[in-house]
């Protein structure tokens, strides 16, 4: 009412003079009598009622004809400034978007689909889109289906997504990824269609199922337990990011799309004011409408007083850069979920951020896939180290340490002893007792040499009944009394085997030390064994040493 106020006094003032101009022409040009009488007339009743509801109507149609042309005027700004602010989300839009009307004809053509495609929007509006992106050998099929949808809006791909094959401008073809939804304007049926370059994924995909191969080639190799976790490996990963940006000049058209987003999704303004998010937003936050719109976002999810620590939104209006990072959500009802949360920003006419819209996806079940890949790789690493039997590392996870302990006492000039021993008549045990007994024999020697052993001592299982123990920073006379407690140790063990009632176990050790400068691991073991196979022939049950 305030602004028709000016209009309604304009209106009243030119009327009034207009009564007066009348009246002074009457009375000084054409001298119909004097100015007073002129513009004061006697007039009848009937005669004022008559010109005071004239003037009265005027006055009404003016100020109507006012108010209406103001309305119009500010409806038609507010119209385009929302047109602007949408557009400009589109095409801050990392997915291609691409609204086609009944004709299969390009009538949108955002940024992103300039850079996908290779060409700008001049080039793609008005062309047919399957003659423009489809391949040759496709487009034949995508016609038919396109004419069956433009007939009866129905199509067999409307609200899916789907992996089809595109071309670029100058020929070469690559995979897309397509999102489609359907509308109906002014009785007429459109589609829009969000499309995502996926090479490089198809290309994480192939890398990823030959990793997986191998993997199952190392799970074939060991227990039924390791199968199960092969089948967890062999459960796809896809990471989808469905964007859904406004397509259109129309503001209805674009807050139809923008609700159709089925991720979360939210606008933030310089003040950090929420000034638009969709309902998976106002779900993921557990808030009402109310509670959201127009609240800054610290205080409406958080109860800050101020931005909050890391806060990427602040990092994308201070960087104008796109940002991107993962969290971990607590829910209203106790329970945690993950979420991987994106920014983009939204500039004005001088570059500078007036918006920054935030995207956030459920990670929840990418991370826990993630922790049992990492469980899983830590089992396999230790099953490919250790003997499946006794637990003790493996003959290559012992060449391996052996290696590193050389290379670490050539460079720092420290002592390094390295023990061979093999279980004496461990054939015999086996022929006469049976497997069963051969392998509690093994536990028990393994255990007892494990139990003689300091913290920085190396012991595995070499080979059948044979072990090597690496003894970092030890000499050859300390190895070789340390050989002497393990003999004594297992010489002392008293084993319970079916239908005898004693079976004496004794070691046969070789100890060698190390190292000279060309020092290897083939020299020192050869050393090694060559100690062992003399304690053999001087009649089993004893340590020989060899220096090397």
């Amino acid at each position: 009412m305030n602004s028709s106020r000016p209009s309604i006094v304009l209106i009243s003032i030119a009327s009034f003079a207009l009564w007066i101009g009348d009246a002074a022409m009457d009375a000084f040009v054409f001298r119909i009598g004097t100015f007073s009488d002129v513009l004061l007339p006697h007039l009848s009743a009937h005669e004022i009622c008559s010109r005071s509801l004239l003037i009265a109507s005027l006055v009404t149609v003016g100020v109507v004809l006012a108010r209406t042309v103001l309305k119009r005027n500010l409806a038609e700004n507010a119209f385009q400034e929302s047109n602007e602010t949408l557009l400009k989300l589109a095409d801050a839009a990392e997915d291609a978007i691409v609204l086609i009307d009944y004709e299969g004809r390009i009538s949108f053509w955002n940024r992103a689909a300039e850079r996908i495609f290779g060409y700008p929007s001049h080039e793609a509006l008005g062309r047919e889109l399957h003659v423009l992106l489809a391949p040759q050998r496709y487009q034949r099929t995508y016609q038919g289906s396109f004419l069956t949808f433009r007939d009866s809006g129905l199509d067999s791909t409307s609200g899916r997504t789907l992996e089809l094959r595109a071309v670029r401008k100058g020929g070469p073809e690559f995979p897309v990824e397509l999102s489609l939804s359907t509308l109906q304007l002014k009785g007429k049926w459109h589609a829009v269609g969000l499309l995502r370059d996926i090479t490089e994924r198809k290309r994480s995909d192939k890398e990823l199922r030959k990793h997986r191969q191998q993997l199952e080639h190392l799970v074939t190799e060991r227990t039924e337990e390791l199968h199960a976790v092969n089948e967890v490996l062999r459960r796809e990963i896809n990471d989808r990011i469905r964007t859904e940006e406004e397509l259109c000049r129309s503001e209805n058209f674009l807050n139809i799309i923008f609700d159709s987003i089925h991720d979360p999704f939210s606008i933030v303004n310089r003040e950090y004011r929420i000034i638009k998010f969709n309902d998976a937003y106002a779900r993921l936050r557990d808030k009402r409408a109310d509670e959201l719109i127009g609240k800054k976002c610290y205080e409406a999810l958080y109860s800050r007083p101020g931005i909050c620590d890391e806060c990427i939104v602040d990092r994308t209006f201070q960087s104008k850069d796109p940002c991107a990072k993962e969290k971990q959500l607590t829910l209203s009802d106790g329970s945690t979920l993950w979420i991987e949360i994106y920014t983009y920003p939204i500039f004005d006419h001088a570059r500078n951020v007036s918006y920054v819209i935030e995207y956030t996806r459920n990670i929840t079940d990418r991370k826990q896939e993630e922790e049992e890949k990492k469980r899983m790789i830590a089992t396999l690493n230790h099953l490919s180290s250790t003997d499946g039997l006794t637990g003790l590392l493996n003959r290559r996870a012992l060449n391996d340490m052996l290696k590193r302990e050389i290379d670490r006492a050539t460079r720092y000039s420290t002592d390094l002893s390295l023990v061979l021993c093999d279980i004496d008549r461990f054939k015999y045990i086996n022929d006469t007792f049976g497997h069963t007994a051969g392998d509690r024999t093994l536990l028990s020697v393994a255990a007892s040499i494990r139990s003689s052993l300091r913290k920085a001592d190396i012991v595995g299982r070499y080979g059948g009944d044979e072990f090597m123990i690496i003894l970092p920073e030890t000499s050859l006379a300390g190895a070789k009394r340390l050989a002497d407690k393990i003999r004594r140790t297992v010489e002392g063990l008293d084993l319970e085997i079916p239908w005898s009632k004693q079976v004496r176990v004794t070691l046969s050790m070789g100890v060698a030390s190390c190292c000279a400068p060309v020092e290897n691991i083939d020299t020192f073991v050869a050393l090694a064994d060559t100690a062992l196979y003399a304690s053999k022939e001087a009649g089993r049950n004893r340590v020989s040493i060899i220096k090397g």
